[in-house]
């Protein structure tokens, strides 16, 4: 099975209109749903029975749902987080154990909320924004809040592209982002400190494709590189995940900054507006 999904349902009405716009045009069949921001319509998510869904766990953006208080590593005292990725990256280096205590309270906020509202018969997958839970400290707590609630995961998302379909296509070797290239080795190195553990517990991942051209991850490409990803995939019989942002906001939207987003940049791009198109003419029934 070949999923493309679309990250950050839920950020915000408009940005969401797009994600579904996508939907309803047959480019998406995924996404990915913050828990933390209250502009979604859970109701309408859970009714389109062909996308799958999964938890979007957020350490980075908007307004953490444990206690602001008891996680002053995290959040600002009014519950707005304050970190990026490298952010957390250094707390677990120099503040690994309050640290991870402190990951772990949110996320079990944020995992058992999701729980409360997940329909019975719906699979719990799970990812994060900005790919945070590559980070061992909180790949360790979301493990074993997950064992702890006795949950049993459906998917795990594992952004660590394998190199073979990207080798196996030359003439994009010159179309390659610096900035995307040291993320796609970080995260394959923070991989390899948490696979033994993903393995331990035998969770459910897939072949994942989104990092390297992340913000550019226009209809040549896509369609360059899907198909060596589904080739391995059939070898191994296992699934290929393909990550999208077609969410967008255009200059006319209303500023959220208010809400603890501090990304808004990054949510007007213009690559976006391409991933978007790429959604709206890539269609499932293709691949």
């Amino acid at each position: 099975m070949v999923y493309f999904c679309a990250d950050d349902y839920g950020l915000c009405h408009p940005l969401s209109v797009r994600i579904q716009q996508c939907i309803d045009k047959g480019g998406l069949n995924k996404v990915s749903v913050f828990p933390n921001f209250d502009t979604i319509d859970f109701g309408e998510i859970w009714k389109q029975k062909k996308v799958r869904v999964s938890l979007h766990l957020n350490l980075v953006e908007g307004k953490c749902m444990s206690n602001a208080e008891t996680i002053p590593l995290l959040a600002e005292k009014n519950g707005t987080f304050k970190c990026t990725f490298v952010g957390l990256l250094k707390l677990q280096m120099f503040h690994r154990k309050e640290f991870e205590t402190q990951v772990y309270q949110e996320i079990k906020a944020q995992v058992l909320f999701w729980k409360s509202i997940l329909p019975k018969d719906a699979p719990f997958c799970v990812d994060s924004h900005q790919h945070t839970h590559m980070i061992p400290a909180v790949f360790r707590a979301l493990l074993q809040v997950l064992d702890e609630e006795k949950i049993h995961i459906e998917y795990l998302r594992i952004p660590a592209e394998p190199m073979l379909p990207y080798l196996k296509t030359p003439s994009l070797y010159g179309t390659y982002c610096g900035v995307n290239l040291a993320k796609q080795w970080l995260l394959k190195f923070l991989w390899m400190m948490n696979q033994g553990r993903a393995k331990a517990c035998a969770i459910p991942t897939a072949y994942f494709f989104g990092v390297l051209f992340s913000g550019k991850m226009d209809e040549k490409r896509v369609r360059k590189i899907l198909p060596q990803y589904i080739k391995m995939a059939e070898r191994s019989n296992r699934d290929v995940e393909v990550l999208l942002h077609p969410g967008y906001l255009q200059e006319e939207t209303l500023d959220f900054r208010h809400e603890g987003v501090v990304f808004e940049k990054f949510y007007r791009s213009e690559n976006r507006k391409t991933e978007f198109d790429t959604a709206m003419k890539i269609f499932l029934k293709e691949v």
